[in-house]
């Protein structure tokens, strides 16, 4: 068994030597995914969104809060229009993402204390430039809010400011985002989708890490090769999610706030997870298209199946049921978690023992598979297959 398992390891690795294509799989393609992402989100924040402003007062006050808009960095308003139609046309051309409309007598009809109504009109089809805009026109609007009111309760009730600041507000709020306070995007997506491409690569490397005529040999043998094969893409993954995480950090300024032994643990459990998917299921669909399809249905998509761009807790009682089969599941928040919150192997500790166990099940599925299996290949097309494999090597 010990050496089928060397045996294994050696000749992937002189395969990978050799054809390059595990190498640039697992290293090559992660380091560009990470530079692009890197260098696509280095703002970390959504800026210069396109808006437009229907002004129907034209006065002072309404003056002032376009301004407002358009010093901010998160604005860039780009059209000043006369009436609505223009905008509904502005949208359905992709031309502004966001829209204001201030009616008219605006101002005299805060001075009448009519609490006149400024529209915000935001394009749904694009939610995070929306949700953006959104929060950032509230804040705005909020402060403009609390000024006019202040000036109001002075000129009305002819009180000194801090006294008109009191009553303006009676109740005082605040809050704190922690882990990501400047809600940068960077620090939410990078961290899971480079993850999600390394778990791929593994995945759609592996499924075809069995081979005809590693069939011919003795069932130890057998099961040291699907050892040395887990063995093989495990380490290579677990060492492209670690510098993975590593770059993110040091060339994006993504915060990394756990411990490099915790994230090496909780990248080898991942990786060594996927490995042995892979592996399991090369051992079993013994034809290589159907075998990647497969992998890929598992894998491709799992930032969203497995609640990491789409949170579990949104999702329905028997679903997030079924995506906790995916490792990626028990992986991708907690590796979140260790970068943003430092979070340690102990709090991961469920999620470890989990991946350790599907580890081990998948494992033992893939001996099943290349035991159960006759290649019905003749001792000579064996030697064949063999010698073709070594000249690979």
């Amino acid at each position: 068994m010990l050496r089928g398992f060397f045996t294994a390891i050696r000749t992937e690795w002189q395969m990978a030597v050799r054809e390059k294509m595990i190498l640039v799989i697992l290293f090559l393609i992660p380091v560009l995914v990470n530079l692009m992402l890197g260098y696509e989100l280095y703002q970390n924040q959504i800026k210069n969104i396109p808006m437009a402003v229907v002004d129907m007062d034209n006065s002072s006050l309404s003056r002032t809060i376009v301004r407002q808009f358009s010093e901010n960095e998160t604005f860039a308003v780009r059209y000043y229009l006369d009436n609505v139609s223009e905008m509904e046309r502005l949208f359905q051309e992709n031309k502004i993402r966001v829209a204001m409309v201030i009616p008219p007598a605006f101002a005299k009809d805060v001075v009448a204390l009519k609490s006149p109504t400024i529209l915000m009109v935001y394009d749904g089809s694009q939610l995070a430039v929306a949700a953006a805009a959104k929060s950032r026109a509230s804040e705005i609007l909020l402060t403009l809010k609390t000024g006019v009111l202040l000036k109001q309760i002075q000129a009305r009730l002819d009180v000194p400011e801090d006294m008109a600041k009191k009553m303006a507000l009676a109740v005082n709020f605040n809050y704190r985002t922690l882990y990501n306070p400047t809600r940068g995007y960077k620090n939410f997506l990078n961290i899971g989708l480079c993850a999600a491409l390394v778990q791929s690569g593994i995945g759609l490397l592996s499924v075809s890490a069995i081979r005809d005529f590693e069939l011919t040999r003795s069932k130890l043998q057998r099961i040291g090769h699907v050892l040395g094969k887990v063995a093989f893409y495990g380490g290579l993954g677990c060492l492209s999610l670690f510098l993975s995480a590593i770059m993110q950090n040091w060339l994006f300024q993504v915060p990394f706030r756990g411990r490099l032994g915790d994230e090496l643990l909780l990248a080898a459990a991942l990786s060594f997870a996927v490995a042995g998917l892979g592996v399991m299921i090369s051992s079993w669909l013994r034809e290589p298209l159907i075998a990647t399809i497969v992998a890929a249905v598992l894998l491709v998509p799992d930032t969203v199946l497995a609640g990491y761009t789409w949170p579990r807790l949104a999702m329905p009682g028997a679903y997030q049921k079924a995506v906790a089969f995916l490792p990626f599941t028990h992986f991708a928040d907690n590796q979140r978690d260790l970068m943003l919150k430092g979070l340690t192997a102990a709090y991961m500790r469920q999620d470890l023992i989990w991946l350790a166990i599907f580890t081990a099940a998948m494992i033992i599925l893939a001996i099943l598979g290349t035991l159960r299996l006759k290649t019905g290949l003749g001792e000579e097309k064996a030697r064949e297959s063999e010698a073709a494999a070594n000249e690979v090597s």
